[in-house]
């Protein structure tokens, strides 16, 4: 396995794949993507700009106002979930077997073995041991931790799903709706009340919140994890 990293404008990946050939494969499919939306937000600038569902076509931008109704959010809370995505997806299509794009925290992956991901935030050293196989997602939204837009104060607001474009935005609503003065049950009560309307999309939930953990659903193993400063992907 070989491990590369990626920047292109403001988008700052890292790639695992078993040949060099599917970094290239995964480098253009993530080029693609950016073109395709920043075309979008040339044609329709309020796309860029919007904090709730709409409506639009194409591949990949289709999909982040998809993902984006699902969760009611806008468009752009997928954005690095898509781009991942489909640099996966085109790196299977091309014959990998193990395939993972972290786009600043947003992971899309296709497996064939185990992988421990690690969540960072400033209070845990918390891992998980995913066993799944075939295509999978862990995407996080920070309030206190990176450049992306939040509502909330979660360190960490992380979903588990089969598809990152999808976890991305419902990682950006869960973020939204943790405050700041959230202790463990209000936590728990607003885990409770996210699943009732993210189940039939996502496997599962998680919060961090100063030294408050929650989860809901199906998560992968937890184990403790040292993340080390120079895995994480960021810019």
């Amino acid at each position: 396995m070989f491990r590369f990293k990626f920047s292109y404008k403001e988008t700052y990946v890292t790639i695992l794949a078993e040949e060099e050939r599917f970094y290239k494969v995964a480098v253009k499919a993530i080029i693609e993507a950016r073109r395709e939306i920043e075309d979008k937000i040339k044609r329709d600038p309020f796309f860029y700009v919007t904090l709730e569902p709409m409506d639009c076509d194409g591949n990949i931008v289709g999909r982040m106002c998809r993902a984006s109704k699902l969760a009611s959010v806008g468009p752009m809370a997928a954005v690095a979930g898509a781009i991942a995505q489909y640099a996966v997806e085109r790196m299977v299509e091309e014959g990998a077997n193990f395939a993972v794009v972290d786009n600043g925290g947003d992971i899309a992956m296709f497996l064939d073995r185990p992988i421990t991901v690690g969540v960072y935030t400033y209070t845990t050293k918390l891992g998980f041991l995913i066993e799944k196989k075939g295509f999978y997602a862990v995407c996080t939204s920070s309030g206190t931790i990176g450049h992306s837009i939040s509502f909330g104060f979660a360190d960490a607001a992380t979903i588990f799903a089969r598809d990152a474009c999808v976890a991305d935005a419902f990682a950006t609503a869960l973020g939204n709706e943790i405050k700041q003065n959230f202790g463990k049950t209000d936590v728990e009560k607003t885990l409770e009340s996210f699943w009732k309307n993210s189940k039939k999309y996502i496997e599962g939930a998680l919060v961090i919140k100063g030294d408050v953990v929650g989860f809901v659903g199906k998560i992968p193993k937890p184990v403790k994890a040292d993340v080390k400063p120079e895995l994480i992907t960021r810019g």
